[in-house]
């Protein structure tokens, strides 16, 4: 990545997009029987486990991703493309387009930092025309996924150390940085950055903002 100025970090589910590109994922591949029934009520189980936070993230998440197991790489790219198309494009914030723009403009990298899985963000990196992206990466073995994660979960703390490495590979200063999030598991990065902006902020997040006068750009929640 070219040197920029400085570096605009975006949350993608409910932040980028309204909604989540994870259960866009699901949806599709239930209705083409790529998930089994059963498979499909226990992702959504874990689903509502993990956004009211009961358990730890990384084993939920783990489990959440163990219906990929044996799938070709190629054939979920496929997919996510798919879905991309159909769905996640329709579903990008008007308000977020405009601030990419905005960053460009002031010569900054705009670049995704979620927890989403790689199959996702690679396309809507793509799409959306960003600099960079940083996500959860999927285990792979002979072109096929294992169900696993590979590395760590790119969720609350995890997130702050994967920003701070990437400023420091870019030797871009973090006080200059802005961090787009919805969540309050985003606080540990948006107290690390100079310029943290809530997007659609969850209740908890909602109030942290509040109380440390961070801008709110969309309060739809």
């Amino acid at each position: 990545m070219k040197k920029h100025d400085y570096i605009a970090f975006y949350d993608l589910d409910h932040t980028i997009l309204t909604g989540n590109s994870a259960t866009a994922l699901v949806e599709e591949s239930r209705s083409r029987g790529v998930m089994t029934p059963g498979q499909y009520r226990h992702a959504i189980w874990l689903a509502i486990l993990y956004k009211l936070n009961l358990g730890d993230p990384a084993k939920m998440i783990n489990r959440m991703l163990s219906w990929l197991k044996g799938l070709q790489e190629g054939d979920i790219k496929l997919l996510c493309e798919h879905i991309y198309h159909k769905t996640i494009q329709h579903t990008v914030r008007p308000e977020i387009l405009e601030s990419f723009e905005m960053h460009r403009s002031s010569g900054a990298a705009v670049v995704l930092l979620s927890s989403a899985t790689s199959p996702i963000c690679e396309v809507v990196a793509r799409h959306l025309q960003l600099d960079d992206f940083i996500c959860t990466q999927l285990e792979t073995s002979n072109g096929a996924f294992t169900g696993d994660i590979s590395g760590k979960l790119v969720y609350g703390a995890e997130k702050k150390h994967r920003m701070l490495k990437f400023c420091s590979e870019q030797e871009s200063d973090i006080g200059k940085a802005w961090y787009y999030g919805d969540s309050r598991t985003d606080r540990h990065v948006m107290e690390a950055v100079g310029n943290p902006v809530a997007v659609s902020p969850d209740k908890g997040l909602k109030k942290i903002a509040r109380l440390q006068n961070w801008p709110i750009l969309v309060d739809d929640r």
